[in-house]
């Protein structure tokens, strides 16, 4: 385990050493990202993304990462030799097993899910395939074995008619026959299995390259290449490339790219040589939409190679003694002063000089020329070295010096007055300058304890050193000026005149990073927020012909016509669609831009800068979640409903190390664009209805993109439909009649029960204040009065008036103490009692339960009942009767009432009742009172009648009553 991540660990290394060097080649390892460095086949789609076959799966690259696919997500297998896409846009993955899957609409498909893939597996791996315009699909194996499939049907197999062919491609001849390109010879078909022609070749055949244009591009096992039309030879020896392995060629913009396994890659201009990359063990070749060639390697991953390699020079570090260009100075003369940190060498045009001044031990960075042939350098930790007499002999192109000298200080940074007459540098809090016109002397002045920052000359070259505040330098004096003054407490990072009233800043501080400009002493903004409109840092900024060149480590950017900002216009900032390995410094000479970085010198036209046109990026959506759950959204609309989170992940495609912002809004609930970096946004709980998300991406400060969109409609639930809205509210509104109408029906129900229950407590009153019973009473009185019992006679009235009285006040309400009805009762029997001569006893039980607390029940019920049982049952008796009158608890809303007594009977009562009115009233009256109760106090009320002594002469009753008990 061990020892292969340090193999791996190795290979990367060696990777970024090799291939690190040049601006236009950009190297993918695992370092970067890929699951392996063994990669056998590149493809780019038609919606712009690079897929790659690697040994342990297929990777998909956007630019900002790459996202693999394994047996685990359906691949049959996890090399892939080849891949290819076809005219209904399925990416075919050909297997090193002789597997066969495609990717369709975010699928894998495999023998499991598209059968007839099963059918077309062979024991050798397919190396290609070729589409035919009716969609057939030809896939052939190396031994001429071919299987077609239409759609997703197996046609056909056939194999090769000849033993040990070896079947390089299939293209379509100008009559429509197919050509099969073996070996040796070019075999001409009008069908599978039926040969129209063969034509034999005099060389073997290592590699057939068909063309849409009809030409093919054969190669040899000598490395040439021959050009055909059909299958007739064209060109013999059209181009050479000296491999015995050519794996690919593509032809882009009249440009033709070959790769080949052992000699790495080439570039031709029609059949003359123009670039040679020593890339090892590539593979085939595709092009992208930014400018870009891509090649897989089977040992180093994958390679991006920038076409502007054949449009720019570089030279590389292989001429700096294998290191990058750490700083740029023109000279007095011609050419110009390059430093790899520890050499100095001569650049004239394009070419080095032949010896270099090399200062041992130093760290050289900075460079200048002076007038009087003095060459200044110095770099971090190393003093100012002043090379005296130097100069470059054109005849010879080499590099003569006399005395070199040192300063007794180290300094950070120097810089040189216009007039060259000092120089200035600082260290800490002190700065220095050295008088060139006095033997070098050097000053030391103090800025009282405040760190120097930078220091530099402006428009009016005037020193301007830069602390916690600025002051002016000026012939041994320092003051303040009131321009600067305004820039308190910042770091002026670099600085450049653009004209003799106008220079640009650029700043650094706590809050932001910006350029401003100064002109006519007035301080304009200029370009805000930096470190949010580029990935990197600016390190320095330079000025010619009218444009303003920012550099970060990796991009150079340019504005054109800076100064406009001053006039209220828009300033239109591009930038270089190269990218460098760290750039050191950057010179404009002779309409010539001059890129130092480890990658070497770079050596641009200043055109070719200005007129650039960068490449957009390309804003897609990755995925789509309804309730993180993942949502097929190939059809590319979103439709879902009743769900409460919807999240929406997107990318961009993006081939340069600058990283994409994006813009984007949902229309239909805002209508402003929302910008930053995220790649992801979440809405919660949106309405049904139709929306729009917008996307649009770029990088840095260039133009967005094209603005795409996915639609989404979030259906209404049933619940959520207008129609069912109504049909609710309709229901509703019914039921709030039926509501109402139960309401108002109840009320009146309810007012005819108390009217009911009026008309029977008025009869009930009838029934116990009857004539009959007032006759009696009266005439008892009289009895005791004709008697000379004037005492009995007195109490019995005073009881009747007692009694009357009682009977008058439970009439004013529906329902009465229980205590005060029991005391009525009793009152009420004993006048009957006195009146019958006392012929039976009676008894009044009342639970104890009820003694305990004030329960009151329906009024003038129990009396009637009591009245039956003394007129037609105990009235008979001649002596012995009794009646018993019981009050039972049964719970917090119910009594239970039983009259009983040891009369006739029902059955004899009625010979002797005289009114069989006044027999019924129990039954009836009061039956239908006692209904009407239960009703309205939502109580069950009960009346049964039984005989207290079934079977005897005088069987008694038992009358049972359930009452409510009310409040």
């Amino acid at each position: 385990m061990k020892k292969s991540l340090l193999i791996s660990i190795l290979i990367v290394s060696l990777t970024q050493f090799v291939f690190g060097q040049n601006p236009f080649i950009s190297n993918y390892t695992i370092a970067d990202g890929l699951p392996s460095n063994r990669c056998h086949c590149i493809l780019k789609d038609k919606s712009g993304f690079i897929w790659v076959g690697t040994d342990v799966g297929i990777v998909r690259f956007d630019g900002a990462g790459f996202t693999r696919f394994t047996v685990k997500d359906g691949l049959s297998y996890n090399a892939t030799i080849r891949m290819k896409e076809d005219m209904e846009g399925r990416i075919w993955f050909l297997n090193n097993d002789g597997s066969v899957n495609y990717f369709f609409k975010n699928q894998i498909y495999n023998e499991n899910n598209a059968p007839f893939l099963a059918e077309i597996k062979s024991n050798f791996y397919y190396h290609d395939f070729y589409q035919d315009n009716d969609s057939s699909i030809y896939l052939f194996t190396g031994n001429a074995e071919v299987s077609v499939v239409k759609g997703t049907k197996y046609i056909d197999f056939t194999s090769s008619n000849q033993p040990g062919t070896v079947l390089f491609s299939i293209s379509k001849a100008s009559n429509n026959n197919l050509l099969y390109w073996e070996h040796n010879r070019i075999v001409e078909k009008n069908s599978t299995d039926n040969i129209a022609a063969i034509y034999p070749l005099d060389f073997t055949v290592s590699k057939a390259i068909a063309q849409a244009d009809g030409f093919s591009y054969v190669c040899d096992l000598e490395g040439n290449i021959h050009l055909f039309r059909n299958a007739k030879m064209v060109v013999r020896n059209y181009i050479k490339t000296n491999s015995k392995s050519v794996n690919d060629i593509i032809v882009k913009d009249n440009f033709i790219w070959v790769s080949t396994f052992d000699n790495g890659l080439f570039c031709f201009e029609n059949d003359s040589l123009i670039l040679h990359q020593p890339l090892e063990k590539i593979q085939n070749l595709v092009a992208d939409d930014q400018n870009n060639i891509w090649t897989s390697s089977s040992t180093y991953g994958i390679f991006k190679i920038s076409t502007d390699i054949i449009k720019y020079k570089t030279l590389g570090t292989d001429n700096f003694d294998n290191k990058g260009i750490r700083g740029i100075a023109p000279s007095n003369q011609d050419y110009l002063w390059l430093t790899n940190g520890e050499s100095i060498y001569s650049l004239k045009k394009d070419e080095i000089g032949n010896q270099k001044l090399t200062l041992q031990g130093k760290i050289l960075d900075n460079l200048y020329h002076l007038k009087n042939n003095t060459l200044l350098a110095s770099g971090t930790n190393t003093p100012l070295h002043f090379i005296k007499n130097v100069y470059v002999d054109n005849s010879s192109n080499t590099l003569t010096y006399g005395e070199i000298t040192i300063s007794e200080q180290h300094c950070l940074k120097y810089v040189v007055a216009p007039n060259e007459r000092y120089a200035g540098y600082y260290l800490n809090d002190n700065f220095f300058i050295t008088d060139f016109n006095n033997n070098d002397t050097t000053t030391t002045y103090s800025t009282k304890n405040r760190r120097i920052r930078n220091m530099f000359f402006n428009k009016d070259s005037n020193l301007v050193v830069n602390t916690s505040t600025n002051f002016i330098f000026n012939q041994g004096k320092t003051h303040i000026d009131p321009v600067y003054d305004q820039l308190l407490d910042v770091r002026i990072a670099a600085n450049v005149s653009i004209n003799d009233d106008s220079e640009v800043l650029y700043i650094i501080d706590n809050d932001s990073n910006r350029l401003v400009i100064i002109t006519d002493n007035k301080l304009y903004p200029f370009l805000n927020n930096l470190e949010e409109q580029f990935d990197q840092n600016l390190r320095n900024i330079i000025y010619y012909k009218n444009t303003l060149f920012l550099f970060t480590v990796k991009t150079i950017y340019f504005i054109s016509n800076p100064l406009a900002i001053t006039n209220g216009k828009e300033t239109k900032i591009n930038h270089l669609n190269i990218e460098f390995n760290n750039i050191n410094d950057v010179h404009c000479q002779n309409d010539i831009l001059y890129v130092a970085s480890d990658d070497g010198l770079t050596l641009i036209p200043f055109d070719a800068c200005v007129n650039e046109v960068p490449f957009p990026t390309q804003p897609y959506f990755s995925q789509v979640l309804i309730d993180n759950k993942p949502f097929d959204f190939t059809n590319q609309r979103v439709v879902y409903k009743n769900k409460d989170r919807l999240n929406i992940e997107f990318s961009s495609l993006n081939f340069s190390s600058t990283p994409s912002n994006y813009a984007y809004m949902l229309e239909g609930v805002n209508n402003t664009w929302v910008t930053g970096t995220e790649t992801q946004v979440a809405y919660l709980n949106l309405k049904p209805g139709n929306y729009t998300f917008k996307l649009k991406s770029r990088k840095n400060l260039e133009a967005y993109s094209e603005v795409i969109e996915l639609p989404i409609l979030i259906e209404p639930t049933f619940f959520q439909l207008l129609i069912t809205k109504i049909f609710i509210v309709l229901i509703l509104l019914g039921l709030g009649f039926l509501v109402i109408r139960a309401y108002y029906r109840r009320q009146l129900i309810n007012r005819e029960k108390d009217y009911q229950l009026v008309t029977l407590e008025n009869r009930a009153l009838q029934s116990m204040m009857n004539p009959h019973f007032i006759f009696n009473s009266l005439g008892s009185i009289q009895k005791f009065l004709l008697q000379n019992k004037a005492e009995e006679a007195g109490t019995y009235l005073s009881n009747f008036a007692r009694l009357i009285r009682q009977t008058m006040n439970s009439i004013k309400s529906n329902s009465v103490p229980l205590d005060d009805e029991v005391d009525r009762l009793r009152n009420y029997i004993k006048l009957e009692q006195s009146r019958l001569e006392n012929r039976f006893d009676f008894h009044i039980l009342v639970d104890e339960r009820l003694e305990e607390d004030e329960y009151s029940i329906p009024s003038m019920i129990v009396q009637p009942f009591v009245e039956n049982a003394i007129w037609h049952g105990i009235s008979q008796l001649t002596e012995g009767g009794n009646i018993t009158v019981r009050f039972n608890y049964i719970n917090e809303e119910s009594v239970e009432v039983i009259v009983e007594d040891n009369g006739i009977g029902f059955e004899r009562s009625k010979a002797f009742s005289k009114s069989k009115d006044h027999l019924n009233l129990a039954s009836s009256l009061t039956n239908k009172r006692i209904q009407l109760i239960g009703e309205k106090y939502r109580v069950k009320t009960q009346l049964n009648y039984e005989e207290l002594f079934p079977g005897k002469t005088n069987p008694g009753a038992k009358i049972t009553l359930l009452l409510p008990i009310v409040e």
